[in-house]
């Protein structure tokens, strides 16, 4: 549960986290091993990582109990926790907070850090240990991918391929619908497709001689070590 303005949702989350904290964890817990374990809902299919998310700017009670409970299903199942954050914000502190709960560090990826281009947030979290994932190629509307592309470049120019990560953030449908864009944003996703980074980002790192091997550590060879906790 995102809480997008912590100021206008912050009696919601307390409301949320009220009565007995430890309950709300262990229901949630108890929700992740099912989904984990027999499956989700009544498909069958069993999730195969457990994933969490914080706000803007904020990590809110709600969320942490969130994150404490799939430490605690992490432990037990031994899948992979992957990250939502917000507008570029609280990487390291959800490392932290993760960690600090033991987390697997070689099973936890702090998503969507491809909203923020300072290499300094970028380095605060890899030098903790977790993989990070630049995976909202195309979503210009949010950020420029001239920026992430940079930001890539200049880490992997720091040694760190073994921990980022690339993708795109795609929704096919929203509620069963297509996704609703006004005009004016539709020339700012017109790369958000499954194809663009292969055709169009893969192609710029190799003109900044990022090498075939460091581009396979990073699409092959990262997510395979992330569910094998290598």
């Amino acid at each position: 549960m995102l809480f997008e303005n912590w100021e206008s949702n912050k009696i919601k989350s307390r409301a949320l986290y009220s009565g007995n904290p430890r309950s709300i964890i262990n229901e949630i817990y108890e929700t992740f091993m099912k989904d984990i374990t027999q499956g989700i809902g009544d498909s069958g299919v069993k999730a195969g990582v457990i994933k969490v998310g914080t706000s803007k700017d904020v990590i809110a009670p709600y969320e942490e109990a969130i994150m404490e409970a799939a430490v605690m299903a992490q432990k037990d199942t031994g899948v992979p926790i992957i990250t939502h954050t917000e507008a570029g914000t609280m990487a390291p502190q959800q490392a932290d907070f993760l960690i600090g709960k033991g987390a697997d560090v070689k099973k936890l990826m702090i998503g969507h850090m491809c909203g923020n281009a300072n290499l300094q947030y970028h380095l605060e979290v890899l030098q903790k240990g977790p993989y990070i994932c630049f995976d909202r190629f195309g979503l210009e509307v949010i950020f420029p991918d001239v920026l992430r592309t940079g930001t890539v470049i200049g880490l992997i120019g720091l040694g760190y391929e073994k921990q980022i990560m690339l993708s795109h953030d795609s929704i096919i449908k929203w509620l069963g619908r297509e996704f609703p864009l006004p005009e004016p944003a539709i020339p700012l996703v017109a790369n958000w497709n499954l194809t663009h980074i292969f055709k169009n980002i893969i192609p710029v790192l190799k003109k900044a001689n990022i090498t075939d091997d460091q581009i396979n550590t990073i699409m092959v060879d990262n997510p395979r070590r992330l569910f094998a906790g290598e």
